[in-house]
């Protein structure tokens, strides 16, 4: 890591293009247990949209399905930001993909790279997961209370532990990073322009965009969770639920779930 590649606030504020978006309650620790766990206590705390927490490291950092995610000192770009949308909580999940479309996005614009969305927010880049992004929502039937975006990237290459070079990949580990500021400028104007389409026209602001980023369409894929299933990702819905058909011609609508596509992360 270079070590003059900050991550505090007076690094980066005067960077940003955003209306919102990280110009609310913004902390930054060398260590903490979990950005979103931060944010989360923000919320209580009556941090208002667009508030956002930065680390260095993380100790007990998570991912989705409830799986550890590795975030080493320095390594990576460990961000998590509170949002307050005006969506209902049917439409809350569209979030994780407006995060995955941004962060697509900033890393393309920042580095040249040419990374892809697995379906629903895993962002890979030739076949291996560079970022990773969990969502949390508190809600009530009736409205959304606030969300919690958390994007782990992986900028250098001790971001991931070795044993998991097949499957993860690093910025570094295809072109020399830029400083992470940038990517988090970036990545914070186009999260905050896909949101505003999502708020605008729901899903359809970004499907478009979203389809032509995504690694899954088109391609084998294998469904584990509350279904199980295989066959041919076909397209997404309005709602973004991913269509799959299976061999025996039926169309099955995956709302969430562990989804492995054939050629990313491993899956042959």
């Amino acid at each position: 890591m270079n070590q003059t590649d900050s991550l505090c606030p007076e690094a980066w504020e005067d960077l940003l293009t955003t209306r919102q978006l990280g110009r609310g309650w913004n902390r930054y620790y060398d260590e903490t247990d979990s950005t979103n766990i931060q944010v989360r206590r923000m919320a209580q705390e009556g941090a208002p949209a667009g508030s956002l927490c930065l680390c260095e490291r993380q100790t007990a950092g998570r991912g989705r399905l409830g799986r550890a995610w590795h975030s080493p000192a320095g390594q990576g770009l460990w961000v998590s930001v509170l949002l307050r949308p005006r969506l209902t909580p049917e439409q809350a999940p569209l979030i994780t993909l407006c995060a995955a479309l941004a962060m697509t996005r900033a890393v393309r614009e920042t580095t040249g790279l040419s990374p892809a969305i697995k379906w629903p927010n895993d962002v890979v880049c030739h076949g291996r997961k560079l970022v990773g992004i969990l969502l949390e929502i508190s809600a009530t039937p009736e409205a959304i209370g606030h969300v919690v975006v958390g994007t782990g990237l992986n900028v250098y290459r001790g971001a991931y532990p070795a044993e998991l070079a097949g499957q993860a990949a690093s910025v570094e580990d295809f072109t020399a990073p830029p400083p992470r500021r940038v990517i988090l400028a970036a990545y914070l104007r186009a999260l905050e322009d896909t949101l505003a389409q999502v708020e605008q026209r729901g899903f359809a602001g970004i499907a478009e965009a979203y389809r032509a980023e995504s690694c899954t369409l088109g391609s084998q894929v294998n469904v584990s969770g509350a279904v199980s299933l295989s066959g041919v990702a076909e397209d997404l819905d309005d709602t973004g639920a991913l269509l799959v058909r299976t061999p025996d011609g039926e169309l099955h609508r995956v709302l969430a779930g562990d989804v492995s596509v054939r050629g990313v992360m491993g899956y042959v």
